[in-house]
């Protein structure tokens, strides 16, 4: 059976009492540590599928009391890193996502404010349907890690009521 490791971020710090509760939640697989404030928890789980991995990992957190927020991933980048990902200038990056070069529909923002972040599974995507160039290769992980944590996220910001009503929508 296949390995997976990664990286779930925690919504506080660790107590000395949450490394106990962890372990004796199932997450013996896993190294609990706090950086910056928060905690985490690196996982490393064997499982059948990569989504597997991820859930029983959330549902173990979950069973120690804590709460998750996110995974780390690679997925929410600037046009800087766009630009240096995609092997492009950071002019001609911000020239696409203004729609003032290329096809246009380049991929909206995630969010508003000083640096504006993008979704690399978005935009890479996008340059090989507008552009037909791969800016790296697909990879079916990464994907599934940045769409775990965006659900996380909003998980976080929602009550689950109203998370429920939005999912039957």
């Amino acid at each position: 059976m296949p390995v997976y490791e990664f990286t779930m971020v925690l919504d506080r710090d660790l107590s000395d009492a949450d490394y106990d509760r962890l372990f004796e939640a199932g997450l013996d697989d896993s190294t609990p540590g706090s950086e910056g404030g928060r905690g985490y928890v690196a996982v490393t789980r064997e499982a059948p599928r990569l989504l597997d991995a991820i859930v029983s990992a959330v549902r173990d957190v979950v069973r120690a009391g804590l709460r998750p927020v996110a995974i780390r991933d690679e997925d929410l980048v600037t046009l800087g890193q766009i630009a240096e990902r995609s092997g492009r200038t950071h002019e001609s990056v911000r020239l696409l996502a203004a729609g003032r070069r290329g096809p246009g529909s380049f991929p909206a923002a995630v969010g508003s404010g000083k640096t504006s972040l993008y979704s690399w599974v978005e935009v890479s995507d996008w340059f090989a349907e507008a552009l037909g160039v791969v800016v790296q290769p697909h990879d079916v992980d990464a994907r599934l890690l940045a769409a775990a944590s965006h659900i996380l996220r909003a998980r976080a910001l929602a009550p689950t009521e109203d998370l429920a009503l939005l999912a039957s929508a």
